[in-house]
């Protein structure tokens, strides 16, 4: 189409479908090749070649990039690749990328067998072809994307006012309007686009909330004087779920007895539901009053437990508690939502900061208040989102001596690897590997690899601080650091679990672990399990001098039989 001069036609041109990019190619080889290598634990099928393509796309992504720039120079701008030279370099970077594949998938089933995880895995043809028609389709629909932004940006060019002013203008002044015009419709599909995605989010969150409100299956016995008894300030009804399913299971002095050989009595739990305050200071406040109900002063021990996302108190974690005290103990935990802690990490991790933080220094507060004589030992409890959450009560300034001054007893059991004092101690440490740190002088803190660490298992009087943290926990160890720098805990010698052929390598490793925190599955002292941990970790921390490793292996072997169905 002929214009006049100076003028620039703004047609729409018909979409042409372009052969991938050459350099996209190669790059995708690479990043699937990488894509294949082990993470901290085997993937299954589906999460497998999800990763495959995510690798794939992102190593074209580079490639095709690189391409572009490369392009820009002029010398190299002009020269044309010949066919001949095309094909020799996808045959140098795409066939060792496939023959890898049945290496990368033997290396997978080995790791199954090591974690005792096992899973379907997929033949070479099934990786290789499954792999290529999933990125196939995203990238089709990453085209579509940038095809139907710019029918857009031209369509809005030829109507109306802006036509007007385009057909007039130098080419220059209209390529660089087009752009702009291209670039706003783009923030409006990722504006609708995020919009959709917080819509979907309140759905998810709301849909929670009616699980958290569910009675069903759940009965107000058993209680005595528990927070949801008659007499509490906290109603039954809004505990929320994993409130009801805690109160209701307290330990029975002749349990703790069997166990422990020991005299005992029955422990107290106090809890305070989302639904019970409207903010955290409120719930706090509800906290402390339900625990001056109880008269949880005149107990030996105080225990603040921080709870995971939903709520939810480990039973396993709290039977401990109760069996190490001989059940002189009050254990205190207030809701800060009810949804899975993974969704919590990623949508709103300071929630259970604040809340966390509010609640220790509610109670600290109180505390105090008491006379010297007529306080109970502290203890601190956190679990997985609830350690992230308890740690936060401390600045990443504090050391060990700092936390453990009024509070002797700390367990941090899988704290994320964002949780303020486990991110910097581990990276001050004094010793060790990045997965077993020495902290400060080591005499207050220890690191619980394995539940079986002939090296950990002596027990020092308070106070002490301990972690318990596996080595192939993706919890543990997965950060935004992961995308460009490569971590200290994948330095030799690898911890326990992680598999020797694992290396870091740029934004993939970081996908790879970040799948690994919905993997699931994982059996006892593998990941982000940590029931053959708990009786080891909570006796370390909190048990009286007399209390022996006998005591710990029966604790251990009678917590299966004691663990209550939770929400």
């Amino acid at each position: 189409m002929t214009t006049p001069a100076g003028t620039v036609d703004v047609t729409p041109h018909r979409v042409v479908w372009r052969w991938p990019s050459v350099a996209g190619l190669l790059g995708a080889a690479i990043g699937y090749t990488n894509a294949l290598t082990p993470s901290l634990l085997p993937h299954s099928l589906m999460f497998l070649l999800l990763l495959t393509s995510l690798g794939t796309l992102t190593g074209y992504a580079i490639g095709t990039t690189i391409g572009w720039a490369l392009r820009k120079i002029p010398a190299v701008g002009r020269w044309r690749t010949p066919r001949w030279l095309v094909i020799v370099l996808l045959a140098l970077f795409w066939l060792p990328a496939l023959a890898f594949t049945p290496v990368a998938v033997s290396w997978q089933a080995e790791q199954q067998s090591a974690l005792d995880m096992p899973a379907a895995l997929p033949s070479t043809v099934v990786a290789i072809v499954l792999t290529a028609l999933l990125s196939a389709i995203l990238l089709i629909g990453a085209r579509s994307i940038r095809s139907g932004t710019n029918r857009i940006a031209a369509l809005i060019s030829r109507r109306g006012p802006l036509h007007r002013w385009v057909s007039n203008r130098q080419p220059s002044h209209v390529h660089r309007a087009i752009a702009v015009i291209r670039l706003g419709v783009s923030l409006v599909l990722i504006l609708i686009a995020v919009i959709a995605i917080q819509s979907a989010l309140r759905w998810l969150i709301g849909s929670y909330d009616t699980v958290n409100a569910d009675t069903s299956g759940q009965s107000a016995t058993n209680l005595g004087v528990n927070s949801g008894s008659e007499q509490s300030l906290t109603p039954w009804d809004t505990l929320g779920r994993e409130g009801r399913f805690y109160v209701s299971h307290t330990m029975t002095p002749s349990a703790i007895e069997q166990i422990t050989g020991r005299a005992a009595q029955a422990p107290v739990r106090v809890y305070v539901g989302m639904q019970q305050g409207d903010t955290p200071e409120a719930r706090t406040d509800l906290a402390v009053q339900e625990l001056d109900r109880v008269d949880a002063w005149n107990r030996k021990y105080l225990a603040i437990f921080g709870v995971t996302g939903t709520g939810w108190v480990d039973p396993n974690a709290i039977n401990s508690l109760e069996a190490v005290t001989d059940g002189d103990v009050t254990t205190v935990a207030v809701q800060y939502s009810a949804v899975p802690s993974w969704i919590g990490f990623v949508v709103d991790p300071q929630t259970t900061i604040t809340q966390n933080r509010d609640m220790i220094d509610g109670v600290l507060a109180a505390w105090r208040a008491k006379p010297a004589d007529q306080r109970p030992e502290l203890i601190l409890f956190g679990q997985s989102l609830g350690s992230l959450g308890t740690q936060g009560a401390w600045t990443a300034d504090a050391t060990p001596e700092d936390v453990t001054a009024e509070i002797p007893h700390v367990a941090w059991i899988g704290p994320p690897a964002e949780s303020v004092l486990w991110k910097q101690w581990q990276a001050t440490r004094t010793g060790g590997p990045a997965w077993e740190p020495i902290i400060g002088d080591g005499t207050i803190t220890r690191v619980l690899v394995s539940a079986n660490d002939p090296d950990g298992n002596e027990k020092k009087a308070p106070p002490t601080i301990v972690f318990a943290a596996h080595a192939n926990d993706p919890v543990v160890y997965w950060s935004p650091d992961l995308l460009l720098r490569h971590p200290d805990w994948l330095n030799e010698p690898l911890g326990p679990g992680v598999d020797p052929h694992m290396r870091w390598i740029p934004i993939i490793t970081f996908l790879q672990v970040g799948m690994d925190l919905i993997s699931g599955g994982e059996p006892p002292e593998v990941g982000h399990n940590y029931s053959a941990n708990m009786a080891v970790a909570v006796a370390l921390a909190v048990a009286p001098q007399d209390w022996t490793t006998e005591q710990t292996a029966a604790l251990q072997a009678a917590l299966p039989a004691l663990r209550y169905a939770t929400g």
